[in-house]
């Protein structure tokens, strides 16, 4: 971004009036069949409470919310004591509707239509999601430390002290980490077997085999200890994990929080063999958007060629994978469901479905991937099911996943940083409309990815800050391209309108996404809602 481009966003900031809440984003899921598992393996430590961050990024205020530590909160949606988060790893909205036990979901719980990742890239999302930061406050800005993000990131900034986790085990709650974590963990530095801060019992795969992403071939570190599994009939990775899932559930206290974090479906997407052959032949959605070129589109979009018959039968191909590996993620959601129904926690528990960005199969005439600024990469499915929580509504206003920390830390009863950058969703899923509430919500890629990232690809956007709302969809990129797309008659976000739109309008979304691309804390609760 040029220095002239820098100067204007900075002088367009609007001033910021009183802070507002904190945050959370709430999703779920109903009932699948559990599969076979391994023999258990290991004990798992508690871990102590939280501590400052050393080396974290500047925050205004390190103090905590007076929320009490041991409180059953009651926010007008039931009784809720437990919170379970199943996070999937780049599913679309496409993709979900298009499986239906995941789809009938939007009838069982509330549905959050505008449910916006931080960036469309695993890491970065997966920190915002724990700390509830926007990228440019965690800085953890890209998979890998090479080029400033990771796990390895993650650490040296401390943030393994001060999230989430160690939130909740400083008020009590019983906590339990199942699947992927972040990017590189543990590096190369720590051993294998380290266990982060907060967690009770904490499960996910590490250096010592082959990638978790095949399904097959690595290993885990199962609460320290740590165990190689290879190509047998109950190795495969999802199934392990479901199964470990709901052997913890079993003898689970309340209150607890559970986060079930598959590795479905990202690349190559893999399926459990059961799952595999399903969806054969489908083919990718033929959306406005699919192969597409629309008007004034920024160059890097302009110059790219229409899809060639063979990529077109490629992106169905992958589309079918996407399928299959969406409904073996489908029976491990329906297995921790049955879980809960069976131990008795379903009443009392929220359950949270969302994904940690979304993905492109075709649209723009990108071949697949993630990491630009449109729908299918940055809005993600969100469904919220629990004690009091409305079923079949939808919830159409701005949400992200820097909402889901202080959600769940507030109903717990934890404490909640005065730096986090979200707002506490319930309120607005118990009374939407009646909540004053933002108006806008900030997507970002500050850093693009390079060959070796596990989401590296030949088809990058350039970097940008992008600005959503209901109404509109506002980019600013690094090269000083800037697109504006109407929501309103272009939901598939094909025709820039930046040239035909009020320039009271442009000027309008430019001031907030000036404020929001630098906001900080309760700085980012006011400019969400310039």
């Amino acid at each position: 971004m040029s220095e002239a481009r820098k100067r204007s966003r900075a002088a367009g900031i609007a001033k910021l009036f009183a802070a507002g809440l904190s945050v959370a984003v709430v999703v779920a899921i109903p009932g699948l069949i559990a599969q076979p598992a391994p023999p258990a393996t290991g004990a798992e430590p508690v871990v102590g409470a939280a501590s400052a961050p050393a080396g974290a990024a500047p925050t205004p205020d390190s103090s905590r919310s007076p929320v009490p530590a041991t409180a059953v909160v009651d926010l007008g949606v039931g009784q809720i004591k437990n919170v379970v988060l199943l996070l999937a790893d780049d599913l679309d909205w496409p993709l979900f509707d298009e499986v239906p036990r995941l789809a009938a979901l939007r009838q069982a719980g509330t549905t959050l239509t505008n449910f916006v990742v931080t960036e469309s890239l695993c890491c970065p999302s997966r920190a915002s999601i724990l700390r509830s930061q926007y990228v440019h406050n965690h800085r953890v800005d890209s998979n890998v430390p090479e080029t400033g993000g990771g796990w390895g990131t993650f650490y040296r900034l401390g943030h393994q002290k001060d999230n989430l986790p160690t939130w909740l085990s400083a008020a009590g709650v019983t906590t339990a980490h199942i699947g992927k974590y972040l990017n590189g963990f543990p590096g190369r530095r720590l051993d294998p077997a380290y266990l982060p801060p907060g967690w009770d019992h904490f499960v996910t795969a590490v250096r010592g085999g082959g990638s978790p992403y095949d399904g097959y071939n690595y290993s885990l570190n199962s609460g320290g200890v740590i165990s190689r599994h290879y190509a047998g009939p109950y190795d495969f990775l999802e199934d392990v994990l479901t199964a470990d899932t709901n052997r913890w559930l079993e003898t689970a206290t309340t209150p607890f929080y559970l986060e079930f974090t598959s590795y479905l479906p990202h690349a190559p997407a893999p399926t459990a063999a059961r799952n595999l052959g399903s969806r054969a032949g489908a083919q990718a959605p033929r959306a406005a958007a699919f192969n597409a070129s629309g008007t004034y589109e920024p160059q890097w979009l302009r110059s790219l060629p229409p899809l060639a018959p063979a990529q077109l039968a490629g992106m169905d191909l992958l589309w079918t994978r996407r399928l299959e590996s969406a409904e073996t993620l489908a029976d491990s959601f329906d297995a921790i469901m049955a879980q809960l129904r069976t131990t008795g926690h379903l009443d009392d528990t929220l359950v949270i479905v969302t994904s940690d960005n979304g993905y492109h199969v075709g649209t723009h005439r990108l071949p697949s991937g993630k990491h630009t600024p449109y729908r299918e990469d940055s809005v993600v499915p969100a469904v919220l099911i629990g004690p009091g929580i409305p079923a079949g509504t939808v919830v159409d206003s701005m949400t992200s996943t820097i909402d889901l920390a202080p959600t769940i830390a507030i109903v717990l009863g934890a404490a909640v940083p005065n730096w986090v950058d979200g707002r506490d969703l319930l309120p607005l899923v118990a009374a939407p409309g009646t909540v004053p509430w933002r108006t806008g919500v900030l997507t970002e890629n500050l850093k693009a990815t390079l060959p070796g990232d596990p989401d590296y690809s030949d088809f990058e956007a350039p970097t940008y800050q992008a600005l959503r709302t209901e109404d509109y969809l506002y980019v600013t990129y690094g090269n000083d391209a800037v697109a504006l797309y109407d929501l309103r008659t272009d939901p598939d976000e094909i025709n820039n309108v930046l040239g035909s739109t009020s320039p009271a309008v442009v000027a309008r979304l430019a001031a907030q996404l000036a404020a929001l691309s630098v906001c900080s804390g309760p700085g980012c609760r006011v400019a969400d809602s310039l």
